[in-house]
């Protein structure tokens, strides 16, 4: 691939659903609001959503000790900041904070939100965003050095996943999808988010009718004009999608909407969907964690997502964080990384 030298920043959003106040705000929309949106996920409103298990402290931790040439780290919150982030950290790392308040003003409507797809649909409009960014999850973690290369190629995005028939939801596919999201939840615990229908939904948005490339939970290379240009001619549906307090099926996903917007111009390196492992406490059985936990340790894999943390025995998470702080906390002190400090470890 060859060499990209155009500034790059991460963006993160991210919530602590423990904080009061964030309870508080919750609970007035769904009091005021109620439920109105039958299109709405059914997991949507699940605290385990806006649960704050330390999982952004390793993400920030291992973009700047494996991605170091990354000059900002913008972390978009709800009038929030992380208790490990003291201002001190802040300016050692270049972590800028930004408020929801930011990047929707002139949409104050959409404000409270408690969606992330709301949010990312506004990613864009943060004031002074590099022309390409790099988004994260607050529960992506890299475990293995990345360089510009492998998020931008001669300014093309490079994405990685693989093509998969487009299925269409009627009406009656919705509903039932509705009712069996519903009764998983009820009888086995998972927590399903239609992630593949937010794909397919985006990827015909763009323009794509048959087809959609299917990406895993990976860091997302995004660039900042490519959606600034899209809701400058289409501002109706930025400003249909941001309305939604809590995911709903009728939106589509801002970011899988830009990575077709590139594929269909052929801005896009496409690449296998390797090198990722998804740690999942609500699904993990013991023996698969173990594989997926070997894959990481033995540097099989460069990107990881940590969802449901809290499912795990308190043994497992035990593991999970040693593995993280073994491998992260090696790389923060060579010099190479440009850190060469130990910087701090996930509280148990």
């Amino acid at each position: 691939m060859a060499d990209f030298n155009a500034q790059i920043d991460a963006v993160i959003a991210w919530v602590d659903g423990n904080d009061p106040e964030h309870i508080r705000k919750r609970r007035n929309i769904i009091l005021t609001e109620g439920d109105n949106d039958r299109l709405e996920v059914p997991t949507g409103r699940d605290t385990t959503r806006f649960a704050d298990n330390g999982e952004l402290e390793y993400c920030i931790r291992s973009i700047r000790a494996f991605a170091p040439w990354i000059r900002t780290i913008h972390l978009v919150t709800d009038n929030q900041v992380p208790r490990f982030l003291t201002p001190e950290i802040r300016r050692e790392l270049n972590v800028h904070l930004v408020d929801h308040r930011q990047i929707f003003a002139g949409f104050n409507f959409a404000i409270p939100t408690f969606n992330t797809r709301t949010i990312e649909t506004a990613l864009w409009r943060i004031p002074g965003l590099a022309d390409h960014y790099i988004y994260f999850n607050d529960d992506f973690i890299l475990t293995g050095d990345v360089v510009p290369s492998d998020f931008f190629d001669a300014g093309k995005v490079v994405l990685r996943g693989e093509w998969n028939s487009i299925v269409t939801y009627g009406p009656l596919r919705l509903e039932l999808n509705r009712l069996y999201s519903l009764a998983v939840k009820k009888l086995l615990g998972i927590t399903r988010s239609t992630h593949l229908l937010l794909q397919m939904k985006s990827a015909r948005l763009a323009g794509s009718h048959n087809r959609y490339f299917r990406v895993p939970h990976v860091p997302h290379p995004v660039r900042t004009r490519t959606l600034e240009r899209f809701f400058s001619r289409h501002p109706e549906l930025f400003e249909q999608n941001i309305r939604y307090r809590f995911r709903s099926t009728g939106q589509f996903s801002a970011i899988f909407l830009a990575h077709h917007l590139e594929i269909n111009r052929n801005m896009a390196v496409l690449l296998p969907p390797d090198e990722h492992v998804m740690i999942n406490g609500e699904m993990d059985t013991a023996a698969g964690l173990k594989r997926k936990l070997n894959r990481i340790r033995h540097r099989h894999a460069r990107f990881v997502c940590l969802q449901g943390f809290e499912y795990f025995r308190d043994d497992q998470q035990r593991q999970i964080r040693q593995i993280l702080d073994d491998i992260i906390g090696e790389r923060e002190k060579t010099p190479a990384s440009g850190l060469g400090i130990e910087l701090f470890t996930l509280d148990a």
